[in-house]
């Protein structure tokens, strides 16, 4: 069956991952939580954060996780109240910052462009928040070429329980099988076939290399950007 719809991951997909919420993370520590400095390398290296490369690993909690799963691993001892306060306060008032430090991965328009009259529905699916990934989408003006934005809180599981694209697919009247999945995560690569995707795309513009995906996906892309012709080759 013919692709009519393309389902993006964000984070290493889109924007530089690293790049974006590293600093990200190392500012809401120390102003928001009055977290030491000494403390601050400690957490971001317990969250899969590598000082070595200044990445993070593939499939670590700061990679791949929701904000309830970051949450839940740097602040343990926090109650239920507690925890859904914390993550409420990252999600609509923190995580909306990192537009000021957000980092393409190319120009966006053009591959979107070139998707959009290729006729196909277009989608973003993150574990990112809705709230952050739109306010990130409009800060890079590249918003207007989504059919949906779908984050973690969007759905009543996020990745990769299929629920995103089962999601999309509900939005846009189109079948799963229709629908590429991208991303730069061995989740995405779950989420597709837990969604029952047509086609499981993997990029190597995040943080996991070749070894870490390809097996998990039905193509390998260097980026996104070599998307256009690989749709146009099916």
């Amino acid at each position: 069956m013919a692709i009519k719809g393309v389902l993006f991951d964000k984070d290493g997909t889109l924007i530089e991952v690293n790049g974006t919420w590293v600093p990200l993370y190392r500012q809401m520590l120390k102003q928001d939580f009055d977290v030491p400095d000494s403390d601050i390398e400690v957490m971001l290296e317990r969250g899969g954060f590598d000082p070595a490369t200044g990445t993070f690993r593939p499939g670590s909690t700061l990679a791949a996780g929701t904000t309830g799963q970051i949450v839940q691993l740097w602040w343990p001892e926090l109650t239920d109240e507690q925890r859904k306060q914390r993550v409420s306060l990252i999600d609509n008032e923190i995580a909306p910052q990192a537009k000021q430090f957000i980092k393409p991965l190319m120009e966006l328009s053009n591959v979107f462009d070139e998707l959009r009259e290729m006729g196909l529905r277009l989608g973003v699916a993150t574990n990112d928040s809705f709230r952050s990934a739109m306010a990130q989408m409009n800060h890079l003006d590249v918003h207007h070429y989504f059919d949906h934005i779908i984050g973690w809180d969007s759905v009543v599981v996020p990745k990769p329980s299929g629920h995103m694209i089962e999601y999309f697919c509900g939005k846009t009247g189109l079948r799963p099988e229709e629908v590429a999945m991208v991303g730069d995560n061995g989740h995405d690569m779950e989420e597709a076939r837990a969604g029952g995707a047509g086609l499981a795309v993997a990029v190597l513009s995040g943080n996991s290399a070749h070894g870490d995906i390809a097996h998990m996906a039905d193509h390998t892309l260097d980026s996104v950007a070599a998307l256009p012709a690989l749709l146009r080759s099916l």
